[in-house]
């Protein structure tokens, strides 16, 4: 098992990357916290053990025009192009929504705007150990109990979740605070 930066490195960067995303944005944008989660990997991408974490905070982005909400999406994706962001998906201009993977560490990000004027930003990280080393419960789960003769083909690899873009953001009530680390 491969060893991950640990969840506080992963927290500071899930930072990092909002902090960089917000100055795409104009002058006058300020971070509102949202939510921020700690949740347990139950389906990673690498099919690896359980008792790994990603690590995420989405944040509502006050002081913008909501006029120019469309400009913001184009310098957001234009920020993320610069930083080794892939686009997985692009609802524009149906809905409001961006969804990125980075090339070099897997983190995920993701830009959400709706009808009632809100403008949202959020990091989630892939799935990290807490510590960045594998847990002794962990490795000791993961000993076969025989020797295996071939390895298993490697899995495909796919989304730690599903992009969110089909849930109805304009009717949500984004009022409620999100949960804490």
């Amino acid at each position: 098992m491969k060893p991950t930066i640990t969840e506080h490195q992963a927290r500071e960067k899930v930072e990092q990357y909002i902090q960089g995303t917000l100055s795409a944005l104009p002058g006058s944008a300020r971070l509102k916290p949202f939510t921020r989660n700690r949740s347990e990997c139950t389906d990673p991408t690498d099919d690896g053990p359980q008792g790994r974490f990603e690590i995420s905070a989405t944040y509502e982005v006050t002081g913008l025009d909501v006029a120019d909400f469309a400009e913001y999406f184009d310098a957001v994706v234009q920020w993320w192009s610069a930083h080794d962001f892939k686009v997985l998906t692009d609802s524009r201009p149906k809905d409001q929504y961006v969804f990125v993977r980075n090339n070099a560490d897997a983190f995920d990000m993701s830009v959400q705007a709706n009808d009632l004027g809100k403008f949202y930003v959020g990091a989630t990280s892939p799935c990290v150990w807490p510590n960045g080393t594998p847990e002794p419960q962990a490795l000791e789960a993961t000993e076969p109990e025989q020797p295996v003769a071939a390895p298993p083909p490697a899995p495909v690899r796919k989304p730690r979740r599903a992009p969110v873009d089909d849930e109805d953001f304009a009717q949500t009530d984004w009022t409620d605070g999100g949960t804490s680390y």
